[in-house]
This record gives structure tokens, sequence and C-alpha cells, in this order.
């Protein structure tokens, strides 16, 4: 475990990692950077950095600029301001300085949602928000944190504007007032350069465009030749920490709050219950702005209810459904087993012993199979085991999935290949196999499976009935699955 020496006899521990000994006191007041493409694990590193300053109550302001940060008020109590469907208060820019004299003299966590304004208003907006907390900061010199997301676009190399001096005099000077900074990038080439190598914790995931990698090279005490065998070694989630006289490679836990950012590319993905915000914060709010909060229409209101009391009713029949046959199934089976256990016919094997209602297991019932068959099934395994282990992991993601259609980088976001590597072991084989359907839409080709038909074309001239059919088709789909 790395240990980051203490600079207080009071520890609170930051629990980013299992390899690092990292305390709240030794980030207090630093600039940090976390650097790495996208895919990479450096915006899950940012949340869990930002889960544990929030155990601790630590004042803070992210900047969101695609919306994706309001996942914390799954386990935090954070105020969301800005403009978009999920912020708690819409604000406009003549409020951005009330609400950050709110949120540092009040200790109120805010995430400032830019991604429903023009350019132009986001900009003014953060600069009158940060002018703000700089000049506070100088008077109350309390600790708080700023985050910045996509610090290439507020912060970017050679050019210069009000809003990125303000911002890097806080991430360079901010420490006599208590200010801290944290800002991500998956450009480290275009974040500007003098900013970066102040920087005094790194957290710098993988990279592969070389201006960004000569970045790191800059940055990191270790020969650049090292320093491309390090990083193009980094998997998702590792990274290498730089602390003081700490150089290694550390990875870092899975956050533990809702990741709004994969929502729109898995879409089946239930959206957690999330902190409400207490009536006096609010109130606070609308005291200090003047911003009425508008009230709720109780005919939308009425028919959302509505709407999911009919999904909640439609899920409890398909419960209800499903557990009467498996009940029926159990018991079929175990009626099965006992009539034909003496009297099997001659030819055939048992593939696995049958179950009874009593012994049954959690894949489910398990079949009797002609030798002819079990035989047929191996030789399709044998093709499917001859593929790379993408075009495995894909085909396996499609079965589980049925019938519905998917693109190469929505696969990706489930099964943690990249979307290049998936499109080098293509789904092409499996494609002329039959096991798997391509159609073309506009934005690409979509896969889905074709395990069913497959199974029926493959097994039909052996004049197979239903019955049997179906139990080709658990044991082949057990044995991939």
């Amino acid at each position: 475990m790395v240990s980051i020496v203490k600079s207080s006899d009071i520890t609170k521990p930051l629990r980013i990692s299992d390899e690092l000994d990292l305390d709240l006191n030794d980030t207090v007041g630093k600039f940090i950077a976390v650097l790495g493409i996208r895919g990479s694990g450096k915006t899950n590193t940012a949340a869990v950095i930002l889960e544990e300053l929030l155990n601790y109550n630590f004042p803070l302001t992210i900047v969101d600029i695609d919306g994706e940060y309001w996942g914390l008020k799954e386990k935090y109590e954070i105020l969301v301001v800005g403009k978009s469907e999920n912020v708690d208060i819409e604000i406009g820019i003549q409020h951005a300085e009330k609400i950050a004299e709110i949120s540092l003299t009040k200790n109120v966590p805010i995430i400032l949602d830019v991604s429903g304004y023009a350019y132009d208003e986001a900009h003014k907006l953060l600069l009158l928000y940060f002018r703000r907390l700089w000049d506070l900061a100088g008077k109350f010199r309390k600790p708080y944190e700023i985050v910045i997301e996509e610090a290439h676009e507020f912060i970017p190399q050679g050019m210069s504007d009000e809003l990125k001096r303000i911002l890097v005099k806080i991430a360079l000077r901010g420490r006599k007032r208590g200010l801290g900074a944290i800002i991500l990038s998956q450009r480290s080439a275009k974040v500007e350069k003098d900013v970066l190598t102040q920087a005094e914790i790194l957290f710098l995931h993988k990279v592969v465009h070389p201006s960004d990698l000569k970045v790191y090279k800059d940055m990191l005490p270790v020969a650049p030749k090292n320093v491309s065998e390090i990083i193009n070694a980094l998997s998702t989630g590792e990274c290498v920490l730089y602390c003081g006289e700490v150089c290694t490679t550390i990875h870092v836990r899975i956050r533990k709050t809702f990741h709004a950012g994969y929502t729109p590319a898995l879409g089946e993905i239930e959206i957690p219950r999330l902190k409400s915000i207490s009536e006096e914060i609010l109130n606070l709010v609308r005291n200090y702005t003047n911003i009425e909060t508008p009230p709720l229409d109780p005919q939308n209101s009425l028919a959302e209810l509505e709407s999911l009391k009919e999904i909640i009713e439609e899920k409890n029949r398909t419960i209800r459904q499903l557990s009467k046959d498996l009940h029926e199934l159990k018991l079929e089976q175990a009626n099965q087993a006992n009539s034909t256990r003496d009297s099997l016919p001659s030819g055939s094997i048992r593939c696995r012993s049958v179950v009874s209602e009593q012994n049954y297991d959690k894949n489910g019932f398990e079949e009797e199979l002609p030798l002819e068959i079990i035989k047929h099934i191996e030789l399709i395994l044998k093709r499917i085991n001859c593929l790379s282990r993408p075009e495995r992991e894909m085909f396996r993601f499609l079965l589980i999935k049925d019938q519905k259609e998917y693109s190469y980088k929505q696969i990706s976001n489930w099964i943690k290949y990249s979307v290049k590597t998936l499109h080098t072991h293509s789904l092409k084989n499996l494609v002329e196999i039959g096991l798997v359907n391509r159609r073309r839409k506009k934005d690409g080709y979509y896969f889905c499976s074709n395990f069913d038909k497959f199974v029926e074309k493959e097994f039909g001239s052996d004049n197979v009935e239903t019955e049997l059919m179906q139990n080709i088709k658990s044991h082949l789909k057990s044995k991939i699955i």
C-alpha cells in the first residue's frame, strides 16, 4: 500500500484505492489533475474522490458540462443548479454570485449543471461564479474544492480570457485561501501546460494520442520510454498516481453512486432513488436569489403516478406468471424423472442427471438427450469455441439480450471491450454461421441473436419434436452462457 505522510494527527482517510493510503488533510487546498481518454476510468476516479470528500461534508462546486454528476445524489445531499431537466432549481446568469455565496458561506455542495446553456451564457455564469468564490475565499479562508470537468474547454492551451485567468488563479494560488482544484480532461495536450505541470497530485489514466503521452512524459519523473510502457499497459480503472515522492500504479475502486453518463447508451439501467434537498437549503436559495420554484402541475403529477402504477402492475403480472410457469415446469420434470428413469430408449445417454423438485438447481432443469444430438451439440460448441474471446463475449451478450438489436458501441458499453477491439474481432463469422443477424441502419450495423432459428435449422432435419427441440435450445444455451 502506498502511504502519504499525514499532515494532521486527526486522520480522515480517503478510501480511493486499496493500494493507496491518502488522507483528507493531504488534499485540502491541493491542485489535483485526473487525466485520461474516454473509457479509461477517469470519470469514475473523479466520482470516487468526490464521494470521499462528501463523506466528510466537504463543501465544493462541480462544473458539470454534460449533466452527468447528479447521480451523486443517490447517497449525498447535494444541490444541483443550472439549466437542465436534472436541476433542483434553475438559475440564470444574474444568480451566479449569490449561489457562490450560499455554497461557500453555508457549506452547501453544489453541482453547476451548465449543459442547458448556450456557450456564451455558460461562460459568463462561470466567470461571475468563480470570481465571487475567489473574493469570498480571501475573506473567510476556509477549505473548499472546485471541480472542472473537460478542463481543456475552460483552461485551453495558448488562448486566454477572463474565465481562464480566474480558474488558473484558483488552481495555482488558491491554497492560501483554502481553495483546492480538481481538473479533468481527456485531452491533456489541450490543457494549458503551465497549469498542468503545477498539479500536486496526478491520477493519470490511459492515453493514446502522442501529444497527450508527451504531456505525461513531461510531468512524471520517469524515463520517457518507461512512461510509454507503463501507460500502454494500464487497463480500465487503473492509473498512475504521482504525489510528492510517490509514483506508482493503482487500481481505483468502483464508484458507489449512480453514473448518469451510462444511461443514454444502455437505456435499461434503473435510476436509483435520489436524496432530496432539504427545504431549509431550498428556501435559503430562494431567499438569496428571489427564485420562485414553479408549482407542480396536478394533472401532470397524476398522469405520471398512473403511468408508474401501470408499469408496476405489469411487472407484477410478469413475475406471477413466471413463478407459475417455473413451478409447473419443476413438477413436470419431477414426474418425467419418475416415469422414465428405468425406460430410457436404446442408444441414448444421460447428458446430466434429471433433477427432482427437491434438488432443482439454479441453472434450470436438466434433460436427457439422444447420443447423436449430444454429438451435434458438441460440434456446434467446438465451432463457437474456435472464435476469439471478444467474439464469444459479444455473442454471449446478444444471446442474453435475446432478440434486441445493438450496435458495436452499445455492446462495448456492456462488455467493456473497446469499440476498436470489437471492430477488429467483428461479428462477421457469427453472421456467416447464422447465429447472429445483422441489419444496417443510418448510423451503422446493428446485431441481434438468431439462436432459436439457427438451432431449429441445425436440428430440424432430425425430425425433432417440439419438446425435445426446446430441451436442445436450453442445453446449448446453458453451455454458451
